[in-house]
């Protein structure tokens, strides 16, 4: 990659209509959605963020209810596919190889967090049911390598979008809540990346704690 491309971040198109045109679709998909703590994401700067993972959906919600332009890993498979990876690129998606060693796999989220973006990455790996099972370290290394603040964000129920006729509830079925940044820290190393990981499973385990806020919308 030319030196010209390495001092830019790539597209990731998430225009403010979009995010409001697909925000509605999702009130309406949900009967009601509860969303809170928005005020404390940064505008700008690096950022990663860590959310719970519960749904194929979960970042298209993400990326429809955070006030902000995200990129995010994807496994290279999916790039094998002509037609699915110029639409993964264009929403700013990018690919991460699993098997290889750590430093490599993060080279392209430690790129964009240097140039002052905000990645996703889900601290427990993969889709699970309950909160902060199978937590991975990739949060905390990721934290320590860039200096970045984390920010934990809780995202329920975006499993149930076709769970009828339990999603025709009076309760809104969706619920995202924001954690305040979590300080990146001081120093490197393994204890500085368990220390990171620790306090995000507790900040997610706070959110779902947390008592509803009612439906927005």
């Amino acid at each position: 990659m030319a030196d010209r491309e390495l001092d830019r971040l790539p597209p990731g198109r998430q225009p403010g209509w979009l995010k409001l045109l697909v925000s509605g679709f999702f009130r309406l998909a949900y009967g009601g959605v509860e969303v809170s703590g928005l005020e404390g994401v940064p505008r700008q700067g690096p950022l990663i963020v860590a959310p719970t993972h519960r749904s194929y959906l979960d970042p298209i919600i993400l990326s429809a209810f955070l006030p902000r332009v995200f990129y995010y890993m994807a496994k290279s498979e999916l790039f094998e596919q002509p037609l699915l990876r110029p639409v993964l690129r264009f929403f700013g998606v990018f690919p991460v190889d699993r098997g290889a060693a750590r430093g490599s796999t993060f080279r392209t989220a430690l790129r964009l967090l240097r140039l002052g973006g905000a990645v996703v990455v889900f601290p427990e790996g993969g889709i699970v049911e309950k909160t902060g099972d199978g937590m991975k370290a990739g949060v905390g290394a990721l934290a320590s390598m860039s200096a970045a603040p984390v920010l934990p964000v809780y995202l329920a129920g975006s499993n149930t979008l076709f769970s009828w006729p339990e999603a025709l509830s009076d309760s809104p079925w969706l619920v995202l809540r924001v954690a305040p940044p979590i300080a990146p820290p001081a120093m490197r190393g393994r204890e500085a990346r368990e220390e990171v990981t620790r306090r995000v499973m507790e900040a997610l385990a706070e959110l779902e704690r947390a008592p509803g806020g009612g439906a927005s919308g």
